[in-house]
């Protein structure tokens, strides 16, 4: 039986995670950008709270986004947790349905399915699609 429940203090102490974790991100991202001495990616390393699609879609032609792409989809991945947080759906599997454990989340935000779930993803996808953990 699956309750689908994480307790307000959990939900806040995720919360904390995620912010915390995105401003790292933004903070190591607009850096990287900076560094590039590109003057379109620091423009965008100014406004980085600003990306959309389009924005990084002209930070891909302007950097080696290879050395970034890591950190651009963990962003995005936290910034849908953030948003999904205080919904019914958040910590639960996308998979299976089942509760998502809460030392999973503390471990990563972000995840969207059970281990279980998650590790059978990865095997019918080799080398395919990204795993979302």
């Amino acid at each position: 039986m699956h309750y689908h429940y994480l307790t307000i203090e959990q939900r806040e102490s995720i919360d904390h995670l995620i912010r915390a974790r995105i401003e790292m991100l933004r903070g190591a991202i607009g850096d990287a950008l900076r560094q590039s001495g590109n003057a379109e990616a620091i423009g965008l390393a100014n406004h980085l709270e600003e990306i959309d699609d389009d924005a990084v879609a002209d930070l891909e032609r302007a950097l080696d986004a290879t050395l970034l792409e890591r950190e651009l989809a963990e962003l995005r991945a936290l910034e849908s947790a953030a948003g999904r947080l205080h919904t019914p759906e958040y910590g639960v599997c996308a998979d299976c349905g089942g509760d998502i454990p809460y030392a999973r989340l503390k471990a990563n935000p972000a995840a969207e399915r059970c281990l279980a779930c998650q590790e059978r993803f990865e095997r019918s996808h080799p080398g395919g699609a990204a795993p979302r953990l």
